[in-house]
């Protein structure tokens, strides 16, 4: 750079680094909000039973986290975008079902139907 010349502007990559990190405090600000409650409610009695499911809910928070952040980015919904919703939405009815304690006999269709949720989403958000 000339002694004389203006400095550079921030690139996109010292933007996202940013981005990411007050991100990652956010997401594992909310999971710890979570998880304390699931241990006070366990502790008094209120919840028992598969409170250990409430781990899958961690990765679906990430993945709905990184749709967010992709669509941000590029300013319209990607493949990325889109597979990261249908991410999230599968492990949030999977974690939803363990959690419930439903008969998986009678909950699986619930499987197939947030999978496609997040393909009909995928595909009518990411036209221009």
């Amino acid at each position: 750079m000339d002694p004389g010349s203006a400095p550079e502007p921030f690139t996109a990559q010292a933007d996202d680094r940013g981005e990411r990190r007050s991100g990652f405090g956010w997401v594992a600000g909310l999971i710890l909000i979570v998880l304390g409650i699931v241990f006070m409610l366990q502790s008094a009695g209120i919840m028992v039973g598969n409170w250990w499911t409430i781990f899958i809910f961690i990765p679906a928070a990430v993945n709905f986290y990184n749709m967010f952040r992709v669509w941000r980015r590029e300013r319209r919904f990607t493949a990325a975008a889109s597979g990261s919703l249908t991410g999230g939405l599968l492990l949030t009815t999977v974690g939803t079902i363990l959690l419930l304690d439903l008969d998986w006999s009678k909950a699986w269709p619930a499987i197939l139907i947030s999978i496609g949720v997040g393909l009909v989403a995928g595909s009518l958000l990411g036209r221009k």
